[in-house]
């Protein structure tokens, strides 16, 4: 066998990976085809459930400020 034939049935060798390999990522992918899958499911069904948002605190209406702030003299009691 010469060097040119060598090359040659690396090539082969090679090409012959290259394709098993895509023929096991078809097969996988055709045989969970068909398959449902549970966790869209799961998810649909948080979805359906969640509890109706409680309003966000808003500034108190006759200070103006939030209710974590401070006066801004706090510091010269």
């Amino acid at each position: 066998m010469s060097a040119e034939d060598t090359l040659a049935v690396c090539m082969l060798f090679v090409l012959l990976i290259s394709a098993g390999t895509l023929a096991t990522i078809l097969f996988s992918m055709m045989r969970n085809a068909g398959r449902k899958d549970e966790l869209a499911d799961l998810l649909k069904d948080d979805e359906a459930s969640t509890e109706p948002e409680i309003e966000p605190v808003g500034p108190d209406e006759e200070s103006g400020q939030l209710p974590w702030e401070k006066d801004a003299d706090w510091w010269r009691e």
